[in-house]
């Protein structure tokens, strides 16, 4: 029986029935007719009930409810029909009417488009969050992965109803981690990916709290991606590269996608609240109490890693810094050397302004000395430099060394995405200038590290002019 079964594989193998087994040559064993004894043990023993009213999509990691009893079981499945409409009407909130409430904690990869930028992509989802958006899908009446996920239904589609309403809210959002440009960028993009595995337009990620309205299949995974925002490690979505390397798929056993098997999914069941069960008369029923039991984790299996990432941020940086306008480690009461009598009057090295701006860097040395040489970088929106070009951005700058004895040069532009963080600001240098031609951008994030309390970054795409 099922019930001796598993009370023979608990203790090894080692029971009083093997005695009363009979082994053939061809490794099979013939079993003796049962005693009396054994047949009143069939009978009296009982199977544990376990289920789980609750579900995980595959690769998902966090709280997982598990019922012992048909009743609870019961009542938790009830609790899960009524939730969509209970948090509708409680406008998602935790501790909704339905009784129970549940959060995810995810990582997202950055990928701008060339339309956008870092910083406008994670105001995008800020806004979300600020606004208390429930953000909608459709999802395609479909058995086959990765799902479609669309913002409307499509005109053409042949049953247009049998389209599944997706609905989820952004909860909470923390700080951008860039995975390029830096030492412990590099090692924080190693630590979630691997050595291949990150998208090549990813240059960022940010971990949100999600809070789901409706339970669908793939339905963070596939909403996000569908904004896009694909989660770290999804390969189904965007948000990993696959290994399909010949060693790696050696190891699959030749299955054509057994990569997807163990995909790291940055995605957890972090919070799990719900009404505690009241037991009824009837043993076999139970019903709901005013007791909210609450459950949470406090990290991530990428935990760690984003922490030391911070830490060897600030440490790269210096300390945290607080952007006021002009962001220089340079001391006021140095002295410098400058051809003008007047030192204080020379513009700081760094000056970025907040949000995704074109920059300009200039080369300017002395002409009394030229020996003396500084590199000035700045970036400026179109209201603050007086109009949309970069040689609006660089004209200030130019008459003002100029005017304290310099020889100027600009030696070039793009773009400079800064975002302002309470922990550490960041910069991410890119772009082209028709005008002075593409920067060095790799020397511009140097300059703006070594005068800066800011972290930068750099690609070489020409997106953004």
């Amino acid at each position: 029986s099922s019930s001796s079964s598993s009370s023979n594989s608990s203790d090894g193998g080692n029971s009083d029935e093997d005695d009363d087994v009979e082994f053939w040559p061809s490794g099979q064993r013939k079993r003796e007719k049962k005693n009396s004894n054994q047949k009143q043990k069939q009978k009296t023993d009982k199977l544990v009930y376990v289920a789980t009213p609750q579900r995980l999509d595959q690769n998902t990691s966090g709280l997982l409810v598990v019922g012992t009893k048909k009743s609870f079981a019961s009542y938790f499945a009830k609790l899960l029909r009524t939730k969509t409409s209970g948090q509708l009407q409680s406008g998602g909130s935790s501790q909704s009417s339905c009784g129970v409430h549940k959060s995810y904690r995810c990582l997202v990869c950055v990928t701008p488009e060339t339309t956008s930028s870092m910083a406008s992509e994670v105001e995008r989802l800020q806004k979300f969050q600020a606004e208390g958006t429930i953000i909608k899908h459709f999802l395609e009446p479909s058995i086959r992965a990765p799902k479609r996920f669309v913002g409307r239904v499509p005109d053409e589609a042949e049953n247009p109803e049998s389209w599944a309403e997706c609905l989820l809210k952004i909860a909470n959002i923390t700080n951008v981690c860039t995975v390029v440009g830096n030492d412990p960028s590099e090692a924080l993009a190693t630590d979630l990916w691997g050595e291949f595995g990150k998208p090549d337009d990813c240059v960022g990620i940010l971990e949100l709290e999600i809070e789901l309205l409706t339970g669908r299949t793939h339905q963070i995974r596939g909403q996000m991606a569908a904004l896009g925002f694909p989660l770290v490690g999804d390969v189904q979505y965007g948000g990993a590269v696959p290994n399909t390397s010949s060693e790696y798929m050696k190891n699959c056993r030749g299955r054509a996608e057994g990569f997807l098997d163990s995909e790291t999914l940055a995605l957890q069941c972090a919070t799990l609240e719900f009404l505690d069960p009241d037991a009824s008369n009837d043993s076999e029923k139970v019903q709901r109490s005013d007791r909210w039991l609450s459950f949470h984790l406090d990290g991530a299996f990428w935990t760690p890693f984003v922490n030391r990432y911070h830490a060897e941020s600030e440490s790269l940086s210096g300390a945290a810094m607080t952007f006021e306008g002009v962001a220089s480690k340079r001391d006021p009461n140095e002295q410098q050397t400058s051809p003008s009598s007047d030192d204080q009057l020379l513009p700081p090295l760094v000056q970025l302004s907040p949000g995704s701006h074109k920059y300009i860097v200039i080369r300017a040395t002395a002409v009394a000395n030229a020996d003396e040489e500084l590199w000035f970088v700045r970036s400026a929106s179109p209201e603050e430099c007086g109009g949309p070009y970069h040689a609006n951005v660089a004209q200030d700058l130019l008459d003002r060394l100029q005017s304290l004895g310099y020889s100027t040069t600009v030696m070039g532009g793009g773009r400079i995405d800064f975002m302002v963080n309470d922990e550490v600001s960041h910069a991410h240098v890119f772009g082209f200038s028709y005008g002075f031609g593409k920067g060095d951008h790799q020397k511009v994030a140097t300059i703006i590290e070594e005068n800066s309390d800011i972290i930068a970054t750099f690609d070489m795409s020409d997106g953004l002019y």
